[in-house]
């Protein structure tokens, strides 16, 4: 099967050229898409064997990573664990702000080593990278359990930051290689539902970590550290073969046991035709730097964020928030997984929704929606049960936006530069949302934390704002694009999605 890539350039004559509008989005490049097959012509049996193919695709690729990054979510947010299990009061993070410190410095390296990682995955490769943050992270986090002051835990907040801060990114730009435009949201739902899962039970294996209290004269809190880190080490080791690398690199290397090559080109060939990006642009200093300057990209980010502080909202604060109705410690801990358990179901049927209806943005407005209403029903409200139902809407909303979020901006670029450019900086918001969150629910303020509260409501706001300034933009380009002939990306075929 032939790639759609490998055909002969495109001449452009004089008037075409008159048609070309170069923007500060855009390369200068010769476009090809008058060459690619386009998806109403292909047939009911090819479809079939390619639904096949891409079927194999998702067994292999999302569940190894997917436990990957749920036991990454796990080992961000156990601090919180730990600090109602006695850390708070043997390491005296109980005084000023130390708590709080200790959860901002973790995203200060995040943020500035998401970037960086996200730029070098294709170079290093996903099967050597991915692995070995998590060892590292992980080999940090069992070092946490022996900390004796609290200052030993800032400085390993700040390390699992470094190695932590790439892996988002990597995973979402190495699943955006593989599927088609529309196929993309459901496999990060599906992906992002195993650390949903995974975060539910977390709070339950850490409530029975901390039966551990006295074990061998280790204190309860640290046996969460220390058997959550030495399993991440060990999975993060057993994962190293399992992990595939991109379509065309394995391809090219001829090393794959999973997938024939005819198998592989399918996989090129799919996304040639759906957005003309199956053969990798080179990473150059000089084009990561024009899309930087790409407002596009910053917006996607903002966007992020705005579904990001909510995220770490709760997962920092949930335990501090049901404790305020319940004070027996195993009732807390088994009363934060329901909530998780059902945005599961939630975000994969917005997920599957905004695929089958080749839409982002209703979704994405509905879950701001969603999310502000829970936060503000659990922050105000005097009725128990409300509250509680409070923090099934906002767990819900936020986390079904963020599969939502990236496949929304995932959509919207070409290129392997720009797109690995757009989500290195789209996640590097997500710091930026942890940084917020942390900052905003000042430990004086507890357990109202009212700062905060109008804090993550506002994320919301702006988040709905900029969903509709990017929709009104993009209908723009494409109406220009098709009565101008305007050419969007280097691509006549490729419009912009909402």
């Amino acid at each position: 099967m032939a790639h759609a890539s490998s055909l002969p350039p495109l001449p452009i004559e004089k008037s075409d050229i008159k048609q070309i509008e170069v923007t500060a989005e855009e390369d200068v490049g010769v476009d090809k898409s008058a060459y690619r097959v386009r998806e109403s012509e292909v047939s009911p049996a090819q479809k079939r064997m390619e639904a096949k193919i891409i079927r194999k695709v998702d067994w292999r690729l999302i569940p190894i990573l997917g436990v990957l990054y749920s036991i990454s979510g796990i080992d961000r947010v156990n601090l919180s664990n730990a600090r109602v299990a006695g850390m708070n009061e043997d390491l005296h993070f109980n005084i000023g702000d130390r708590y709080s410190i200790a959860l901002l410095v973790f995203f200060v390296t995040y943020f500035l080593f998401e970037l960086p990682t996200t730029l070098v995955l294709r170079p290093i490769g996903p099967r050597l990278l991915l692995p070995s943050l998590a060892v590292s992270w992980g080999l940090v986090m069992l070092g946490m359990g022996f900390a004796k002051d609290w200052r030993v835990i800032v400085v390993c907040r700040m390390l699992i930051g470094i190695f932590e801060a790439g892996f988002l990114p990597c995973c979402m730009y190495l699943l955006s290689c593989w599927y088609q435009r529309y196929e993309v949201q459901t496999r990060m739902a599906y992906w992002y539902l195993i650390n949903l899962f995974v975060s539910a039970f977390g709070n339950i294996l850490a409530y029975a970590l901390i039966k551990l209290d006295g074990t061998y004269g280790i204190e309860g809190w640290r046996w969460i550290f220390i058997i959550e880190g030495a399993f991440t080490v060990g999975f993060a080791l057993i994962s190293y073969p399992m992990i595939l690398g991109f379509p065309d690199q394995v391809l090219a290397t001829g090393k794959s046991s999973t997938f024939t090559q005819q198998e592989l080109e399918v996989v090129l060939d799919r996304v040639e035709r759906d957005r003309g990006d199956a053969k990798p642009d080179k990473v150059t200093l000089p084009k990561v730097l024009h899309h930087m300057r790409n407002w596009h990209l910053w917006v996607y980010g903002f966007m992020f964020m705005g579904c990001s502080a909510p995220i770490y909202v709760f997962a920092y604060f949930i335990q501090t928030i049901i404790k305020t109705m319940y004070t027996d410690t195993a009732i807390v801990f088994l009363l934060c997984a329901p909530p998780y358990l059902f945005s599961i179901i939630w975000t994969v049927g917005c997920a599957w929704l905004s695929d089958k209806h080749k839409m982002r943005m209703p979704y994405m407005v509905a879950n701001a929606g969603l999310t502000f209403t829970g936060i503000l029903i659990t922050a105000y409200s005097a009725n128990t049960g409300a509250r509680y139902f409070g923090i099934f809407l906002g767990v819900s909303g936020c986390n079904a936006n963020l599969p939502c979020i990236i496949a929304f901006q995932s959509n919207n670029l070409r290129g392997n530069c720009r797109r690995s450019v757009g989500t290195g900086i789209q996640l590097l918001f997500a710091s930026i949302g942890g940084i917020y969150a942390s900052t905003t629910f000042m430990q004086r303020e507890a357990p109202a934390y009212r700062s905060g509260v109008w804090a993550a409501c506002g994320t919301q706001f702006l988040l709905i704002i900029l969903i509709i300034v990017m929709t009104m933009d993009f209908r723009r380009k494409n109406r220009r694009a098709d009565e101008q002939g305007v050419i969007i990306q280097e691509d006549r075929v490729f419009r912009h999605t909402f």
